[in-house]
Order: C-alpha cells, then sequence, then structure tokens
C-alpha cells in the first residue's frame, strides 16, 4: 500500500525537476545577447526587439561606420508591418569585436523626398543619437539622387549603388538640403 502512495509523489518530483530545468535553459535563452554579427543575427534581434516576424524582415543594406574609435554597424529593414517605410536598427562594437544591439532611440526617422512614379525615388531621412552626439543617415532608392548638400556647403555623394545607404554624417546647424541628380541640378 505504501508503494502506490510513493508513485504520484515521485511523478511530481519528477515533473518538478524537468520544469525547473526546462525554465532555466528558456530563461537563458531569452537573456542570450542581441547580436548583429551576420544577417541571420540581426534578423534574429530586429525580431525580438521590433516583435515582428523573422521570415517578413526584409534586410536592404548593412553599412559599418567609426565615431569616436568605436565601431557601429547599422541595418536598415523592411518587413510586412513597415513594407513602405524602411526602419533603421544599430549595433555597436564590444571589445571582441561583436556587434551589440544599441539601445539608442532614433527621434526622427520619415521620408523627406518621394517621387513615387518611376523611376520611384524615394529619400529616408534618420536622425540617431551616439553617445549624446546627433548623426543623419540617409537611405536612397531610385535613380534621380546623386548628391546630397547641407546649407553648410557640404556636398554628400549617394554613389552609384542603389539604394544607397549615407550613414554617421554630422548634425547640421542649418538643415537646409538640397538633392541634385548626377550633372548637379536641384531636384525641387
Amino acid at each position: 500500500m505504501e508503494k502506490n502512495n510513493l508513485k504520484p509523489l515521485i511523478l511530481c518530483v519528477v515533473f518538478l525537476i524537468i520544469a525547473v530545468i526546462g525554465c532555466t535553459f528558456w530563461t537563458k535563452w531569452q537573456n542570450r545577447p542581441l547580436l548583429g554579427n551576420t544577417d541571420a543575427e540581426i534578423c534574429e534581434t530586429i525580431a525580438r526587439t521590433e516583435k515582428v516576424k523573422k521570415a517578413t524582415i526584409d534586410l536592404k543594406q548593412v553599412k559599418d561606420g567609426e565615431v569616436d574609435g568605436t565601431v557601429y554597424r547599422c541595418a536598415v529593414y523592411e518587413s510586412v508591418e513597415n513594407e513602405d517605410y524602411p526602419r533603421l536598427t544599430m549595433f555597436q562594437q564590444d571589445a571582441d569585436g561583436n556587434f551589440i544591439w544599441y539601445e539608442g532611440e532614433i527621434f526622427s526617422g520619415h521620408s523627406i523626398y518621394r517621387m513615387p512614379s518611376p523611376p520611384d525615388t524615394q529619400v529616408y531621412e534618420y536622425v540617431f543619437p551616439i553617445e549624446g552626439t546627433d548623426y543623419h543617415f540617409f537611405y536612397v532608392t531610385g535613380e534621380d539622387v546623386a548628391y546630397l548638400t547641407d546649407g553648410a556647403g557640404n556636398v554628400y555623394s549617394v554613389g552609384e549603388e542603389r539604394p544607397a545607404f549615407l550613414t554617421f554624417l554630422p548634425y547640421w546647424d542649418n538643415m537646409d538640403m538640397e538633392y541634385l541628380d548626377a550633372e548637379g541640378n536641384p531636384l525641387w
């Protein structure tokens, strides 16, 4: 009779041990670092931080840049949730050379030039604070825009590759921007 009474107790203890081990592994899996070393890691991090399905993420551009000796990785992506509006996420390289998700908040990100008919030219501007300084990022699609100029006369070439991603441009006191074609003619 006593053997029958121990059976449910043993099953309960075994179940509790399995539950504790499972919860431990689940917690460690959930708390793993948010990495951006590869495209797969970037997509996984975006899925975890932005709450989008990993399979719906379309990486448009991944580009590195340096600020005060620290390397940052920028990733522009679209997903089903934002298919008409590319988003920007950032990673910061650690001492081991890994790119860890950078928790800064984009405080501005919008389309500043849009020509939907062919050649479907669009310019998206993002303002992202890094270590207390605001940096501008431009994601340019289409064929019209070849150069960006600021009010101080600085010229930033979009380049031959489309879509193009201009990164880590300093904050401009004078935000009078011009968008020029390959011949230097203003588009607006």
